[in-house]
């Protein structure tokens, strides 16, 4: 037992110093790269011509998308290392305040949202839990982004033994093939032009479920929306 709690002690020192590395050492010279790159085109954009405007610009692109990059992996690591807590939970009142920090995009893309939630508290981890609907709502919104009219239901069914939390679309889908690779890490089914991402954000909501000896996965097809479902048990064991 001891040597595997020094393992275990060791194992996470690793990995706070490889968070630090991350978090300090690779962004400072995104930052410089994404600076000059933003003073090259301020001062001399009007002289450059179009094609080395473009790669510049392309630069900045990069750039943009591996900070976003550090910061899910970040995301990822913290996950990894945060104290597991086993609370009541408010379910329908936590959605709707996840919900309203997307009112504004819901809003502005005429988004239809059915909550198909009762008043009941749920036994879960308070922050896998959030961010595991955090992800999905947001997955649900940048796949049914192109949808003239937008829906989005959420609902829950309780089970004997668990509860049921789904998070249903009529976006773009994804080929039912892809069902037990979506919600590995780095994995994105659809072109990056498209549909900007890291590929992180359903392996977070996986991690997350995980942690609380849960289930995930998805029902869909291409052209025909999404179902995403998380299952946690009502008796968790930590």
């Amino acid at each position: 037992m001891k040597l595997r709690t020094a393992q275990l002690e060791a194992a996470n020192t690793e990995l706070e110093t490889f968070t630090y590395t991350v978090s300090h050492d690779l962004k400072a010279p995104l930052r410089g790269i994404d600076g000059y790159s933003k003073l090259l085109l301020d001062g001399y954009g009007e002289s450059l011509d179009e094609e080395a405007a473009h790669f510049i610009r392309t630069i900045r692109s990069s750039t943009l998308q591996m900070n976003r990059l550090i910061d899910d992996l970040l995301k990822y690591s913290r996950l990894e290392r945060s104290r597991f807590k086993r609370e009541k939970i408010a379910l329908k009142s936590l959605i709707e305040s996840l919900l309203t920090t997307y009112q504004e995009e819901l809003k502005t893309n005429h988004f239809s949202v059915k909550l198909l939630v009762p008043e009941v508290e749920i036994i879960a981890d308070p922050t896998g839990l959030s961010i595991a609907l955090r992800n999905l709502i947001e997955n649900s919104i940048k796949f049914t982004g192109d949808n003239p009219n937008p829906a989005m239901e959420i609902g829950l069914e309780e089970q004997a033994d668990s509860w049921v939390i789904h998070v249903k679309d009529n976006g773009v889908g994804f080929d039912k093939k892809y069902h037990d690779r979506i919600f590995e890490i780095f994995q994105c089914l659809h072109r990056a032009e498209d549909y900007p991402g890291t590929g992180i954000g359903l392996a977070l909501v996986a991690k997350a479920v995980q942690r609380m000896n849960g289930k995930t996965w998805a029902e869909s097809a291409a052209g025909e929306g999404s179902v995403f479902f998380i299952q946690i048990p009502k008796k968790i064991s930590i």
